[in-house]
């Protein structure tokens, strides 16, 4: 399970947990901004409970027997309650028995699609099912191992379905002995109240910029400072984005190109723009792009590109709000497309010929 890991911002929040341990809370709910790692922290807090020898400030060991089945993802008291859109956070897959309809039963009982399925084009559900919590009832029903603790891990919670967190309400009232429960959620609002009402809330906070930067320096970002504030704050937002954003020689080829503003002429769109790129990533660079050029007009404050911040206050002075506006909702419409197949480079140039427009058009009063 690579995503345990200890971050150096969860410091607060793992101090926290430790009373709430020792109190034997059974259902916990951790809540804070996407990106921050809670999924990792109530992992790595689901291993300290199943840990036999935990260290002087609870942390599991590593070492013994439990810490080793749960890395391995062979812990038989832990089960990880995702959407299948989120399968790689089960660890390891399990063997599986497939069912008529396509579906999965692994032996932890939870459902998921079977790789024929995934590549008939069924994608993914995003929500967690009522299978799956349906399924833990088999797992209540034997002992656990070695006497210990029971442990189920749920995130995000708010992806519970109407059946599902009724299901889970049921759960929570009525919790199995030995067993914990930990829920992670972004958005706690939408979670089922009585599902709320019926755990220990713990938010999680948002790391020290400097404390993120340091860490993001480690993972061998570039331009930490500028990526950290492109995703608001929250590093692991940045790592994931790293895996499926332009690489560094594409994406400063098309600031340069929308650094120019109106003296970029149309002729050279063509030549600037790759044969082959990401699409969503390019459409979502333009877009904090024209962000950032609205936010100057504005409040004269850069958010995405504090390195551009010259070319964005000379481009913003020069245009309308109106303008920019107008490329926005063009650039929403074609990253509603972007999942498709489509001619990627053409997407781009058209994406920077209606840039040029709207500039052009504040330019001539139009």
């Amino acid at each position: 399970m690579a995503l345990i890991r200890r971050l150096p911002w969860h410091g607060a929040a793992w101090a926290a947990l430790r009373p709430l341990h020792a109190r034997e809370v059974h259902a916990l709910l951790l809540h804070g901004p996407a990106g921050i790692g809670k999924k990792s922290l109530a992992l790595d807090f689901a291993q300290s409970l199943l840990c036999e020898s935990p260290d002087a400030q609870g942390h599991a060991c590593d070492a013994c027997g439990g810490c080793i089945l749960v890395l391995s993802g062979n812990h038989p008291d832990l089960r990880i309650v995702v959407p299948d859109a989120m399968a790689d956070l089960r660890g390891p897959e399990a063997p599986v028995e497939e069912t008529a309809d396509g579906e999965s039963e692994s032996e932890d009982g939870v459902l998921s699609l079977s790789n024929e399925a995934r590549e008939g084009g069924k994608k993914a559900s995003r929500e967690i099912r009522i299978e799956q919590v349906r399924a833990l009832a088999d797992f209540f029903g034997v002992s656990t191992h070695r006497g210990g603790a029971r442990v189920i891990v749920l995130a995000p919670a708010e992806s519970l379905n109407q059946a599902s967190a009724n299901a889970l309400l049921k759960m929570l009232e009525e919790p199995p002995s030995a067993t914990r429960f930990v829920l992670v959620s972004d958005s706690p609002d939408d979670v089922l109240p009585t599902i709320r009402s019926r755990c220990v809330l713990q938010r999680v906070a948002a790391p020290d910029r400097a404390v993120a930067l340091q860490w993001l320096r480690e993972q061998g970002v570039g331009d930490p400072d500028e990526q950290l504030a492109a995703a608001g704050g929250a590093p692991l937002a940045v790592m994931e984005e790293s895996e499926r954003q332009l690489d560094e020689a594409t994406r400063s080829g098309l600031l340069a190109l929308l650094a120019r503003g109106t003296s970029l002429p149309a002729a050279e769109v063509a030549a600037g723009v790759p044969r082959t790129l990401p699409l969503p990533a390019a459409i979502t660079l333009f877009q904090r792009w024209g962000w950032d050029l609205l936010a100057y007009r504005v409040a004269e404050r850069v958010r995405y590109h504090p390195r551009h911040k010259a070319s964005i206050a000379r481009i913003a002075a020069a245009s309308t709000a109106e303008g920019l506006l107008g490329w926005l909702r063009a650039l929403g419409q074609m990253r509603a497309t972007s999942d498709h197949p489509l001619n990627a480079r053409l997407i781009v140039e058209a994406a920077l010929f209606s840039y040029l427009e709207a500039l052009q058009g504040a330019r001539s009063g139009t």
